[in-house]
């Protein structure tokens, strides 16, 4: 093999190199700090707190309005539930849970007309459902407890 042919390949091969430390880098601040969400995809999406909220009905009274931590680094912390919540480590999650085991966007509740649904958005680690690993949207209830990393959460009233 030639001196040529030679240099060619170890040029080659450092372009590849750089770019998976790019790319790898590019994984990881996204998974820290989360997407750019542009001005254009916020108008696509209706606006959160200028439409009026739905009738709640007389069975409303009895679903739960509340999620609360009850065990992890946020024990205590009590979110209103409302239509839904993205729970998850990135900024545009309703629920930031500060923990090591949480992907940027890893569950989310979401309010149906039989009550709430829990669905897990493809985490890394997980959402689990009174100790079970859930792959597709489940219902949520008093009864149940959910556990996202070392994060234990209930619903209440």
């Amino acid at each position: 093999m030639s001196d040529l042919m030679a240099l060619a390949l170890k040029l080659a091969f450092l372009a590849f190199l750089w770019l998976f430390i790019i790319f790898a880098a590019n994984v990881i601040r996204t998974d820290l700090f989360g997407r750019k969400v542009s001005t254009a995809d916020l108008a696509a999406t209706p606006a959160a707190g200028l439409a009026k909220p739905p009738r709640q009905r007389r069975s409303s009274r009895k679903s739960p309005r509340v999620l609360k931590i009850v065990h992890g680094r946020q024990e205590g912390l009590v979110m209103e539930l409302g239509d839904g919540l993205m729970i998850g480590r990135s900024a545009d999650c309703r629920l930031i849970l500060d923990d090591d085991y949480v992907s940027t966007r890893h569950a989310r509740i979401v309010r149906t007309e039989e009550g709430y649904l829990v669905e897990d958005l493809g985490s890394t680690n997980g959402t689990y459902l009174n100790n079970e690993r859930i792959s597709a949207p489940l219902p949520f209830t008093f009864a149940d407890e959910l556990r996202i990393g070392r994060t234990l959460m209930i619903l209440e009233k």
